[in-house]
């Protein structure tokens, strides 16, 4: 089909042979002006083509046209084979704006797209309609797309739901489980035009053995796809007729990843089969103001009409995102300006750990119970915890009335938050205690409930007005109102292991327990996950990827300090600091060092 720019003769040849069609009945008759209609469509520029189909064809000659076109090309939507935008919005019925358009048209003319997205723009939204478009303006047999990410939850819960919800509500040929498309091939037999898939880091094969006349690879989430499933991706695009789209947020803690290599590579010239094609935040059409179509993807409601903006970025999330994080931070590189953040940003705990401990799935299975189920008062959160895990809470007590107290639980690996509070209330020493107390309570009904064999503890930071919140639940295990084993923990103090050979040493104790909980969120490389699960809200995530990682003149690694972060703009990180007494075992590997003698 031509790209070229409509011509005065393809127009002047469609008006009368579509005149030709409406005033037709005898079918012999319908069938030969539709197939001369097709045809002109067929060589018209896309332009031309579409604003024909849609203002030159009532609704009755289309059906006629659309076959003609099957029998000319395959398929009953090869109108659409050099047009994605426009197979999504003539034949999906749904709106788009200008970035997605260019996105989509990009597959017809380049191998390989990168598009580094920011938060919001409707990335995995653009991909499925990617996959179905392919599908479906190709002969069935002869058309293969396939989708991969990091994870397979992923592919199966973020992708593949798009998908199954757009095949039926367009009414297009055949039917999607959870993770493929099947469609019906002439002689009546089912042909998997589309699945779902992730393959582990290392396996190389996994791109290898795929063979078809038509292949799109779509890899959603590319950020976080490993090197060598990256490289592997080039297996499918030699030979025939094959192309990629790679889409989703720069990576934030990988600085040579596979996808910003691609991204580089589709800004050089030297490369022209492909192409970057960025979308960041600042380009939602709620901040640029560009007038978008009304949006059609949500249910129908006279009450509700709006546009695609309402469900875009608008300036205000941006502006708390960067005053949240600090401009500079890897989270706004990546998800505002949907840039790639160079050397890592120098954060303590890079944003992606953080973002995977909080959508590990939670086991199942003998001897796990979800809390909801155990019976136990104020008890309702639903993931699932272990038989015999102990029980442990973290107490961060707010230190001036501008910070917050703060309380998180850690139940073996899942950590979950309690409480938070700020204001005058908390300059009570008494009140404080007490909300401690009630934690405990609970803390202690939950251990008896799972068989802990260990005693609840509780690990508290005693500066300032913690030392006396410190000092009486300790009085209060005396007098047994409770039987949790209180700890005191100075974070100002020099850390209780010291490990000359580590690579990073811990200049004080409050460094010491971010650099423990950040080796906790470490995903291991044999599993690619780490060994915590956060069910934590989304100011303690945030929090915990706020401080930068800093040295001092004797090479000792240091967290930036609560001080220098609010010179910054940010907030005291009083809800991560309790999630990292909550995790925190003072227990002595080495002696600690003293001052003065080893620096």
């Amino acid at each position: 089909m031509s790209r070229t720019q409509p011509s005065p003769p393809a127009r002047a040849r469609l008006v009368p042979a579509a005149r030709e069609l409406r005033h037709t009945r005898q079918p012999g008759v319908v069938s030969r002006d539709a197939s001369n209609v097709a045809d002109i469509l067929l060589r018209a520029s896309v332009a031309a083509r579409r604003n024909a189909f849609k203002h030159d064809l009532t609704a009755r000659e289309r059906p006629y046209v659309m076959r003609e076109v099957e029998r000319a090309t395959g398929s009953l939507y090869g109108l659409w084979r050099d047009t994605p935008s426009g197979f999504v919005e003539d034949v999906l019925g749904e709106s788009m704006w200008s970035l997605q358009r260019d996105v989509l048209d990009a597959i017809v003319t380049h191998k390989k797209t990168a598009v580094p997205a920011g938060f919001g723009v409707g990335k995995t939204h653009l991909a499925a309609r990617a996959a179905v478009w392919f599908v479906n303006v190709y002969p069935v047999g002869t058309a293969l797309c396939i989708t991969t990410a990091t994870r397979f939850r992923q592919v199966q819960r973020q992708l593949w739901p798009h998908i199954r919800k757009v095949v039926p509500r367009a009414g297009l040929p055949g039917q999607c489980d959870t993770v493929q498309y099947k469609m019906p091939t002439p002689q009546g037999h089912d042909f998997v035009a589309a699945y779902g898939f992730s393959a582990p880091a290392n396996d190389e094969a996994a791109m290898q053995g795929i063979h078809m006349a038509h292949i799109l690879l779509i890899v959603d989430e590319a950020g976080g796809i490993a090197p060598m499933i990256g490289h592997g991706t080039n297996n499918l695009l030699t030979g025939g007729h094959a192309a990629m789209l790679a889409i989703g947020n720069p990576a934030m803690d990988d600085p040579a990843s596979w996808f910003e290599k691609l991204c580089i590579d589709g800004e050089n010239p030297d490369k022209p089969t492909t192409i970057t094609l960025p979308i960041s935040s600042l380009d939602s059409p709620a901040i640029t103001g560009e007038r978008v179509p009304y949006c059609t993807d949500c249910p129908p409601n006279p009450h509700d009409v709006h546009t695609l903006a309402r469900h875009m970025p608008d300036q205000e999330w941006v502006d708390e995102t960067i005053a949240a994080y600090g401009e500079d931070h890897p989270y706004v590189v990546a998800k505002v300006y949907a840039k790639f953040p160079k050397g890592g940003g120098g954060i303590v705990i890079p944003p992606s750990w953080v973002e995977d401990a909080m959508s590990y799935e939670d086991p199942t299975g003998p001897g796990w119970h979800r809390l909801c189920d155990l019976g136990l008062p104020g008890e309702t959160a639903t993931h699932t915890v272990r038989q015999g895990a102990w029980v442990r809470l973290g107490v961060d007590v707010a230190a001036d009335g501008g910070d917050e107290f703060t309380i998180y639980r850690s139940v073996g690996d899942a950590v979950q938050f309690r409480h938070a509070s700020a204001g005058a209330a908390n300059d009570s020493q008494v009140k404080v205690a007490e909300k401690v107390l009630e934690e405990i309570e609970a803390a202690q009904r939950l251990a008896d409930a799972l068989g802990s064999p260990h005693r609840v503890r509780v690990k508290i930071d005693k500066n300032g007005i913690g030392h006396g919140v410190t000092s009486m639940l300790e009085r209060w295990a005396e007098t047994n109102r409770h039987q949790a084993q209180i700890v005191g923990v100075m974070v100002s103090e020099s850390p209780t292991q010291d490990d000359p050979g580590a690579v990073m040493r811990p200049w004080r104790k409050r460094d010491e327990m971010w650099l423990a909980t950040r080796s906790l969120l470490q995903p291991d490389p044999s599993t690619g996950r780490g060994r915590l699960r956060l069910h934590v809200d989304a100011k303690a995530s945030k929090q915990l990827v706020t401080p930068k990682l800093l040295y001092n003149t004797g090479g000792y690694t240091l967290v930036e300090s609560k001080k220098l972060m609010k010179a910054r703009g940010l907030e005291s990180p009083d809800r991560a600091e309790a999630i990292l007494l909550c995790l925190y075992e003072p227990e002595p590997l080495n002696q600690p060092r003293r001052r003065g003698l080893l620096n």
